[in-house]
């Protein structure tokens, strides 16, 4: 990027079949899709002015005379002269200029007003590129100096200058997970790519100039070896720094995983081209099951474990599903809680159960967890009440 805040690719190149993009000096070949602009008008915005290949009208004063030989129009831009498009080689491109205050000559007519008409050459025009949704910047104003067969300037006529219409290029970021959905075990990972491409006329078709009186070719193409950088709310990403540079088709990928639930806002950004963001839900998970019988007769002690690992973050709710034909037994903790990964199931005794909960029913019974992350994404269980005693951790599907 150059410092006065222009996109940080060197150049668009392109032929008839085959695009190309020059960065630091290398010409990279990639495929383009071409359409007339009559079916995608709003392709490129329009600024106002005179265009290359327009003629503008330098006005004398009543009292002048007109010299004998040639006039000579100067045009001058003082300010850079910006992206504009080159021929080499076998292709075509567009390439920034920082070059300040060029000069430009070709020669005036004398008009029929008794003043002079200057064609406005080409290559003069510093085309506009575009971050996504922005408007088109106010045009380039060059001043006109005409100049008589001894080469100074016309005796009497001042400078005129005036607006210069330059092409605009519109440049689109989009961005994807995939999958946009995984589980929060800082093991699964999702890539996350985007894609950057500039829409715009064409200036060059098989290292030839494309006639003015040609209808324009809008030309859609992605940014090649164009540096992108992503960051994420949630997560670690790889490769770390993540700055990646785009491939022929205009894409940049990066993998993020998490060993914490929620969702991880992944951004790309292309300096002085725009960015984009996608979410990627970090989903938890009850991966499995321990339940401990106390003797006597009560109570069963419950642990689940979780993705992520740590579940101090999830709200965990519990619910005893009783099988028919009884009313016995509770919770021996909170039914919901934040982090409440363990619980248990109180048999009795207690009123009506001198002995406890029957223990055919309480095997009939289920237990049933769900967890919850911040962001809602949840994970329910549903498994037996006592089936499962002294085991271990039982992993649950």
């Amino acid at each position: 990027m150059n410092s006065k805040g222009a996109i940080s690719f060197k150049g668009i190149v392109w032929t008839a079949a085959v695009l190309f993009l020059v960065v630091g000096g290398i010409i990279v070949g990639m495929k383009h899709k071409a359409s007339k602009s009559s079916t995608n008008t709003k392709a490129s915005a329009s600024q106002s002015g005179t265009p290359e290949g327009g003629t503008v009208s330098v006005p004398v004063p009543s009292n002048f005379t007109a010299p004998t030989g040639p006039v000579t129009a100067v045009f001058y831009d003082a300010g850079a002269h910006g992206w504009h498009a080159v021929q080499g080689g076998a292709g075509s491109y567009m390439q920034y200029d920082g070059t300040t205050g060029l000069k430009y000559k070709t020669t005036a007519s004398k008009d029929a007003s008794g003043g002079y008409t200057v064609t406005v050459p080409d290559d003069i025009c510093g085309d506009v590129i575009l971050p996504q949704g922005a408007p088109p910047p106010a045009p380039k104003v060059v001043e006109v100096t005409l100049l008589g067969p001894d080469g100074q300037p016309l005796a009497g006529v001042a400078p005129f200058k005036f607006d210069l219409k330059c092409d605009v290029y519109r440049l689109k970021a989009t961005i994807q997970a995939n999958p946009d959905h995984l589980l929060a075990d800082g093991i699964a990972a999702s890539t996350v790519t985007a894609n950057f491409s500039v829409t715009g006329p064409a200036k060059f078709i098989n290292a030839q100039r494309i006639p003015r009186s040609q209808t324009p070719i809008i030309l859609t193409t992605p940014l090649g070896l164009m540096e992108v950088n992503f960051n994420t709310s949630l997560g670690v990403l790889s490769p770390s720094p993540s700055n990646v540079k785009t491939d022929l088709s205009g894409n940049a990928s990066v993998s993020v995983s998490s060993a914490d639930a929620g969702i991880a806002k992944v951004m790309a950004q292309a300096s002085g081209v725009g960015d984009a963001q996608v979410n990627v839900h970090f989903m938890p998970k009850i991966t499995a099951v321990k339940e401990d019988f106390v003797e006597p007769n009560s109570p069963t002690n419950y642990q689940i474990s979780t993705i992520p690992a740590n579940p101090k973050d999830l709200t965990i709710d519990w619910q005893f599903l009783p099988a028919p034909g009884n009313t016995c037994g509770s919770l021996t903790g909170p039914a919901t809680g934040l982090g409440l990964s363990k619980n248990g199931f109180f048999h009795g005794p207690q009123d009506g159960y001198a002995d406890g909960c029957p223990v055919p029913w309480e095997m009939a019974s289920q237990m049933k967890v769900t967890v919850t992350d911040k962001d809602g994404d949840s994970d329910t269980k549903t498994f037996t009440a006592r089936g499962f005693e002294g085991q271990g951790f039982v992993n649950l599907p």
